[in-house]
């Protein structure tokens, strides 16, 4: 991998930061060397720019876009927003677009060019449930790799002693979670409460993504006090969103997501199913 615009000293905290990814979880090797990051001053204009050429994939954010080459070997680009990141954020981020980029390799060399999917045939391949996968497993290892840098910034390069890290709580953002419900608790309508059902989704990935750096079974009651519990029992039953964590966390790397995909789109499902019993009782 190439790095543009990343001083030295970013660079090689990058470069640490590699190292805390254990290849049975993410095989950095087999990422082609031709991969370019680079840090940009005007990513949103380059974003557009993309745009005739580069479908979107559903990966994107305003941290950082991966422009993936679907061909065998070819050369993938992550460009990152200069102006989203703060600090050691960027360690964060390039570390989520790697997990991403690794994942979609596999997928597409399983399935063949993404970007020229119909629906239905991304629904035959289970393409939003990969998709949900992937951004939970990006978030859960960016969120521990992220801490270890951050821990070895301040404390240096020599391992804790007893070879035992110690961190304090972060925000686990249970209150994003809270206000993407807010749009399935006020629908009127089943049409409506499934528009917002995908966006609660994303983020609940993403909660049980940071979540599972600091528990090795998900139990978010436990952690954090803002853990929309009610809310998420009254839209799509609390039991099944936790066994939908555990899937996830069970399925660690893209052999185990082959297996436990089906899983994934029955807990999906019978969040679905949930909601429709609201509009359609009896159902």
């Amino acid at each position: 991998m190439e790095m543009f615009n990343f001083s030295a000293a970013e660079s090689g905290r990058f470069n640490q930061a590699l190292t805390f990814i254990p290849k049975n979880e993410v095989d950095l090797s087999l990422l082609p060397a031709s991969t370019l990051i680079v840090k940009t001053e005007n990513f949103f204009d380059e974003c557009e720019q993309l745009a005739p050429y580069y479908n979107m994939l559903g990966l994107e954010n305003g941290n950082a876009r991966l422009v993936f080459h679907p061909a065998k070997g070819g050369g993938h680009k992550i460009l990152v927003n200069k102006e989203a990141i703060t600090g050691l954020s960027y360690v964060h981020t390039l570390v989520n677009q790697l997990v991403h980029l690794s994942h979609l390799i596999s997928y597409n060399a399983e399935y063949g060019n993404v970007y020229r999917f119909t629906q239905d045939q991304a629904i035959d391949h289970y393409y939003y449930e990969f998709l949900l996968w992937t951004k939970f497993q990006a978030m859960k290892i960016s969120t521990r790799v992220h801490a270890l840098v951050s821990w070895h910034a301040i404390n240096g390069d020599d391992l804790p002693v007893g070879g035992c890290y110690q961190f304090t709580q972060v925000d686990l953002q249970g209150k994003v979670v809270a206000e993407a419900l807010k749009p399935l608790e006020g629908a009127k309508t089943l049409a409506v409460w499934r528009e917002g059902f995908w966006d609660l989704l994303e983020e609940l990935v993403l909660y049980f993504g940071r979540m599972a750096f600091y528990q090795q079974s998900i139990r978010p009651q436990e952690l954090d006090e803002t853990f929309p519990a009610e809310a998420l029992e009254r839209m799509v039953g609390l039991d099944t969103c936790l066994v939908f964590a555990a899937i996830l966390q069970q399925t660690k790397d893209y052999a185990a997501w082959r297996q436990q995909k089906t899983l994934i789109r029955k807990a999906v499902v019978t969040m679905q199913e949930h909601g429709k019993g609201l509009f359609e009782p009896g159902v």
